[in-house]
């Protein structure tokens, strides 16, 4: 009589590691579905906080900072841009240093603090190093904009027109109702919108 060898032939053994890989690839396309949605969570936060950061200095002075009272939109992407706005609601330079009497005059008079940008904000290098000039979302991406209109107007319309096309493309009406609307975009064309705005699934 004869008898099954022990062990696994070739074919069992493939078979076993291509199920093994497939279960593998499944684990970790979870995973990363739930470190992309922790992301965009994190950024709409971030992003949340600096809306509360332009308000609350808005009802500190009474007045718009005058970074924003062109009403346009503003691309964080420029460093120059970004350096002024952690200075405006930081109340001191991206440094940790405090504002000449100059610009504290003209940008946050009082050098109060409503926000702290945390070190995980600025843009991250290859090398590690952080670019404190340079704010980032969560996923390091530097392409953010704002737009800031009448935070003491209940009716504030933010214009159709002043959105990028491939946002106004989804906007009904005039406009969307906010003061403040701040919004990165990816180099893959994904959206991430600070406010009740995102409710049109632009992710």
């Amino acid at each position: 009589m004869n008898s099954r060898s022990k062990g696994f032939s070739l074919l069992e053994l493939i078979i076993v590691l291509v199920i093994m890989l497939i279960i593998a690839g499944l684990v970790l396309a979870g995973i990363s579905t739930h470190k992309h949605a922790a992301l965009v969570a994190k950024t709409k936060i971030q992003f949340l906080e600096y809306e509360a950061a332009i308000n609350a200095y808005c009802r500190e002075y009474g007045d718009l900072p005058p970074f924003f009272r062109d009403e346009e939109l503003v691309s964080l992407r420029d460093s120059n841009n970004s350096e002024m706005f952690v200075k405006i609601l930081s109340g001191q330079n991206v440094d940790g240093k405090p504002l000449s009497a100059n610009e504290k005059k003209l940008l946050n008079p009082k050098g109060k603090a409503f926000h702290r940008f945390a070190n995980e904000e600025f843009f991250m290098a290859p090398d590690g190093t952080r670019d404190r000039k340079i704010l980032v979302d969560a996923f390091n991406n530097r392409n953010i904009s704002l737009i800031v209109e009448d935070p003491f107007d209940e009716d504030t319309i933010i214009s159709k027109s002043k959105f990028p096309a491939n946002i106004r493309k989804y906007i009904k009406g005039e406009g969307v109702k906010s003061a403040v609307v701040i919004f990165s975009e990816s180099d893959d064309g994904r959206m991430i919108i600070s406010n009740s705005f995102d409710n049109l699934g632009l992710l």
